[in-house]
């Protein structure tokens, strides 16, 4: 419930202005866009001292927010993390070495990362899933990246889904910048606001989740974001996931498709394909960054 929650206004993540256009209400936020730099973000939000206290318990088996129980789809999540591993390779300065997760979740890219020689360690909030990843041997921490002190600097530092979480952003970027190897590579995906899915679904767009999807990024507002912390994006390409019928089936319902998804169901069952998997579009970006030469 949100009236749990203390609300307050920020200025805009990436330019500090404060100059805004609404533009969309979505369960009960208030969705802006900054007329200086065109971010879109939420405003007023959950206020920073209380956002980190979403994802520590319950986040990955939550039906109000995170996800409903996000190891049910443990196969499709690491066809995904393997594909998106083999995007970033072309990019990579080196192809091995330490690398950090942030946000990691189940640790499924860690395995990923691990299949290619990689000494992976991770940041995860979420404190079930903390337990179980370091159960299986990986080096796990739970300090959000701002205030992650660790002197060490890493080859690869990966960030899925996570941008659009971050309070803070400069801070975070601050951090990225100082903890990324010269040689290193940044990789993330996030929601991009110019996608096609956010232009046809609108304000019913699956990625706007704003009690903590906090800003929605495009690849100018990304560049605009990381290039005043010595950051550099060298590539943006477009990101989706792994998902069978079941998956889109219940996101469908989820957010509010219920005719479309049962005549998706009973399209998938006639035409056989309900045990199929295939790679689709979210309306997300792959964002591979490295320092400035």
């Amino acid at each position: 419930m949100l009236q749990k929650y203390n609300f307050n206004s920020y200025p805009c993540p990436v330019c500090s202005g404060t100059a805004t256009k609404n533009l969309y209400q979505i369960k009960g936020f208030t969705i802006v866009q900054c007329r200086t730099c065109s971010l879109v973000f939420v405003n007023p939000r959950i206020d920073n001292k209380e956002l980190y206290t979403l994802y520590t318990t319950q986040y990955f088996r939550n039906v109000d927010n995170g996800y409903e129980d996000y190891e049910l789809t443990a196969h499709l999540r690491m066809k995904t993390f393997r594909r998106w591993y083999d995007e970033i390779k072309p990019f990579l300065k080196t192809t091995g070495g330490s690398a950090l997760d942030i946000g990691c979740a189940a640790g499924y890219f860690l395995d990923v990362l691990k299949e290619h020689g990689w000494e992976g360690e991770g940041i995860e909030l979420e404190e079930e899933m903390l337990s179980s990843i370091r159960k299986k041997g990986y080096r796990i921490y739970n300090t959000p990246l701002e205030y992650f002190d660790k002197k060490k600097q890493f080859k690869l530092i990966t960030l899925f889904d996570v941008m659009e979480h971050l309070p803070n952003l400069h801070l975070n970027l601050e951090k990225l910048a100082n903890i990324l190897d010269k040689d290193g590579t940044i990789a993330l995906v996030t929601p991009d606001f110019n996608s096609k899915q956010r232009k046809i679904f609108g304000k019913r767009w699956f990625q706007f989740k704003p009690k903590e999807h906090i800003q929605y990024f495009t690849e100018k507002t990304l560049r605009k974001a990381v290039t005043s912390h010595g950051l550099s994006i060298i590539h943006t390409s477009h990101s989706g996931q792994y998902a069978d019928t079941s998956f889109l089936y219940n996101r469908l319902k989820r957010y509010g498709f219920t005719a479309p998804a049962l005549i998706f169901k009973s399209l998938t069952d006639i035409l056989g394909l309900s045990k199929r998997s295939w790679y689709a579009d979210t309306g997300s970006m792959l964002a591979i960054i490295q320092k400035k030469d």
